[in-house]
């Protein structure tokens, strides 16, 4: 059953974990996709439907209507809405994982919070647009770009092994592999959060 398949990845799992119906029904998620979204629990965001989290409906239709067509929706930078509708940027993949009389029923997200990378990356345009006098020293510039790059890499190295299709296969050594590229992770988003410090 479907829930006895994804139950050690929904409890272990270091990514957010979401699972919803095509009516926007969130069937279960994981501790760390309610903390993306800023709830202190699983229980405080199952009790709002899949359509909150999105600015604009059309998003989720176009979504949906991307995954009937092609049953998963590769890594992709997606804004949603957390709670107090605070912007929320996710590497977000969707896949199809149940179907009844040929439509999709179930779908399941993986998602990792970039938010503060999407900031950085807005702060560093911003600094690069600004007056030569107060723009960033070219050396922190440098850093930032490159801090944002490496996570990015990181970011889709991980993800392409978080993938549903791949999740029977992965092995121990690539588990430990996937938490240390996400430690690694935690250090390069503290030095980024550094540097974007140091520039205001």
């Amino acid at each position: 059953m479907w829930r006895d398949r994804y139950r050690v990845l929904f409890e272990r799992n270091v990514a957010g974990i979401i699972l919803t119906n095509a009516e926007g029904r969130i069937i279960d998620c994981n501790r760390p996709c309610a903390r993306i979204f800023g709830f202190d629990s699983r229980k405080q965001m199952l009790a709002h439907s899949a359509w909150d989290f999105y600015f604009d409906r059309a998003d989720r239709d176009a979504m949906i209507e991307r995954l009937r067509r092609r049953r998963n929706c590769h890594a992709e930078e997606v804004c949603l809405r957390g709670r107090n509708s605070v912007p929320v940027w996710v590497l977000a993949t969707r896949t199809v994982v149940s179907s009844a009389e040929g439509r999709p029923e179930l779908f399941l997200g993986t998602l990792i919070d970039i938010t503060a990378r999407k900031k950085a990356q807005a702060s560093l345009r911003q600094n690069e647009n600004a007056e030569p006098s107060v723009r960033m020293p070219a050396g922190e510039g440098a850093r930032m770009a490159e801090l944002s790059k490496r996570i990015g890499n990181i970011l889709r190295r991980v993800s392409k092994s978080l993938q549903p299709e791949n999740l029977s296969q992965i092995d121990r050594a690539e588990m430990k592999e996937c938490l240390l590229a996400l430690e690694q992770i935690k250090m390069l988003m503290s030095e980024l959060e550094l540097l974007h410090l140091f520039s205001e």
